[in-house]
């Protein structure tokens, strides 16, 4: 199946914002283990003080990571349309498939050709 550039750069912004995404996360997630590791050792080092927010700052950060994990999993890729779905809906529609130089020019004159072909097989229905 051909792929246009737009389906392929659509494609590379969605994993680079996935990316993105779980990289932050992940530094949130090793900020909330370092506070967690430093209010557990000052819970043990003096009981009760300043530990409870030291505590309580892991704790958020931890939360935060895993909302922002949570948010990761769940988004789902953007509906994109094939190369196929996109010229049987030009052709439906009565729209011609133009050149603008995205394919090389021997495959633009084959995608012409199907495209002509489509739209007058739907015109003798």
């Amino acid at each position: 199946m051909l792929q246009t550039v737009q389906h392929m750069k659509r494609q590379a912004q969605w994993h680079g914002s996935n990316i993105a995404l779980a990289l932050v996360a992940g530094a949130m997630f090793a900020v909330g283990i370092g506070f967690m590791v430093a209010a557990i050792w000052m819970m043990l080092a003096q009981q009760f003080s300043a530990l409870i927010a030291t505590y309580a700052i892991g704790l958020v950060f931890l939360g935060l990571s895993g909302i922002l994990l949570l948010v990761k999993r769940l988004r789902r890729a953007p509906p994109i349309p094939s190369l196929d779905a996109q010229l049987r809906a030009n052709a439906a529609q009565g729209r011609a498939y133009q050149p603008r130089g995205e394919f090389p020019a021997l495959l633009e004159a084959f995608l012409f050709g199907v495209n002509t072909y489509v739209q007058v097989r739907n015109r003798r229905r």
